[in-house]
């Protein structure tokens, strides 16, 4: 009965993709519904079950789906204080890529041609579905094109006749009932159609899932959709590669993410992570530290109660956490889609002028253990991460020193990548027990070995790392120069013969 009276009022049904090999598709759109029937609506959906639904389509294995994003201006500061829609909807993409291994969502701001079949993958506000109409109270729809069972092509159209917003929290409505889209949640969901999911609530279950065909008051991804993403392109690990998250740029490419791990200790032995800023404006980063969910993948000795400090760098604490769920920022690191996943991990977003930042991650009452400490930026900026680094103490077998970097954009990237361990003696470290003869090694996010180095002076590239400006002051100390495509990679430290101490991996842009 409440189905009956829904469809007669048009209000009901999120967007059905549908496999697309014409040029001419029909579809079920996603729609907007009044909030006259909004609580039968929550009464429908309210039992929980678990059960993902597939379209039965999918990407390769180790895709990476670019979209050009040409939403544009909004012309107006949005309800979260965004002025481009853009920058408004792309966490959307990153809340996707935290749950998934094998595939990986990237993005461009561009202005891309609106048409089905030319091979780009778009978002952009349309006022037709490629000369269809949209139907009534459609928000969006999103396209595919498929060859077999493989999606080569999938578009995502705004109807540019709908309200649309950025906000996080319960759904909004305008004074004349309709609910206001949040163009964020709205591509999420999209975007869970275009990896090949479909809405689990039709198939004769009642679910608690962003991908159900009802717009709800859920505004982040439920187990029960991340199941599904997983269930095609596996669950990611944190180490040794940081998980995908890439953003918007309208430049070159840079470093969009950075992670450590290693085993946290006490006095000089915590982990400490510093990164640089550099541009004109200011970012907005989140800066979190993982410990028991590490011990969810099979890391031995997880640190059970991580504590994050931020500082500048004059050693000013900018904010500190422990517990996420306890700050004042949690619904913001919520909204951002990079919440840890247990409450006893920290996090913390800020927004930073350009200059050197350092995190540092302890254990709550001097606990110790392994823990991950990972920087995402938060905006599309052309202000960029040109510098890493991680301090810490180097075990063996899990407890080496690991860093990752993520490589966002559409050129290659030249950098260079050291660890160093004897310099740290002397000032201004001055630091006791630190690493005689650290090896340095690089992998892709396969774990293939890309490059490694003892001793940078006797490697290959000992002239060009003198050329860099970045040589180390140690001669038992390594470095790696290397000019690398967008993705994920990994620095790995061990010392020689399984020798254990203090070291720091740091990693420099050399693009100019």
């Amino acid at each position: 009965m409440l189905r009956a009276f829904m469809v007669i009022m048009g209000f009901t049904l999120f967007r059905v993709p549908r496999r697309y090999s014409t040029p001419n598709p029909a579809f079920a759109p996603l729609r907007l519904f009044s909030i006259l029937i909004v609580l039968a609506i929550f009464a429908a959906v309210s039992r929980r079950a678990s059960g993902y639904a597939l379209e039965g389509q999918h990407w390769p294995a180790g895709t990476v789906v670019t979209f050009q994003m040409g939403l544009g201006s909004a012309g107006r500061p949005l309800i979260d204080g965004n002025t481009s829609w853009d920058a408004a909807a792309a966490p959307a993409l990153s809340a996707w890529n935290n749950a998934m291994a094998r595939l990986r969502y990237n993005d461009t701001v561009a202005s891309p041609p609106v048409s089905s079949g030319d091979g780009v993958n778009a978002i952009v506000f349309s006022s037709t579905v490629f000369g269809q109409k949209f139907g009534s109270g459609t928000l969006a729809v999103t396209y595919w094109r498929i060859s077999g069972s493989i999606m080569t092509e999938a578009d995502i159209l705004f109807n540019r006749n709908q309200q649309f917003d950025s906000y996080r929290g319960p759904l909004r409505f305008g004074s004349n009932g309709w609910c206001i889209g949040d163009i964020r949640r709205v591509l999420i969901h999209e975007l869970g159609h275009a990896l090949g999911l479909d809405h689990p609530d039709q198939h004769g279950q009642h679910v608690d899932a962003i991908m159900n065909s009802v717009i709800s008051n859920r505004e982040t991804l439920s187990p029960d959709d991340i199941s599904g993403a997983q269930s095609m392109y596996a669950a990611p690990t944190p180490t040794p590669t940081p998980i995908p998250t890439p953003t918007p740029s309208a430049s070159g490419s840079h470093f969009a993410n950075i992670s450590t791990r290693m085993d946290v200790g006490t006095g000089n032995n915590v982990m400490i992570a510093g990164f640089i800023v550099s541009g004109s404006q200011s970012k907005t980063v989140v800066v979190r530290a993982l410990g028991p969910t590490l011990g969810s993948y099979g890391v031995a000795n997880a640190l059970n109660d991580p504590m994050l400090e931020l500082h500048g760098s004059s050693g000013a604490t900018i904010g500190t956490n422990d517990d996420w769920q306890t700050g004042s920022q949690a619904s913001q690191i919520t909204s951002s889609g990079y919440a840890p996943n247990n409450s006893n991990e920290p996090a913390l977003i800020a927004t930073l002028a350009a200059g050197a930042y350092t995190a540092i991650v302890r254990g709550y009452n001097n606990s110790t253990g392994v823990a991950l400490v990972e920087v995402y930026e938060l905006d599309t900026l052309a202000t960029r991460l040109s510098n890493i680094s991680a301090r810490g103490q180097v075990g063996t077998s899990q407890n080496v020193l690991i860093g990752g970097l993520i490589i966002s954009g559409s050129t290659s990237k030249k950098l260079i990548v050291r660890a160093i361990g004897p310099s740290l003696a002397s000032p201004p470290f001055s630091l006791s027990g630190t690493l005689p003869n650290p090896t340095l090694e690089l992998h892709d996010s396969s774990g293939n070995l890309l490059a490694s180095n003892d001793d940078w002076g006797s490697g290959t590239q000992a002239a060009a790392i003198s050329a860099s400006g970045y040589q180390p002051s140690n001669a038992k100390e390594s470095a790696i120069i290397a000019t690398l495509a967008s993705g994920n990679y990994t620095a790995i430290v061990r010392g020689v013969n399984d020798s254990t101490g203090i070291a720091l991996v740091d990693a420099y842009d050399l693009d100019p």
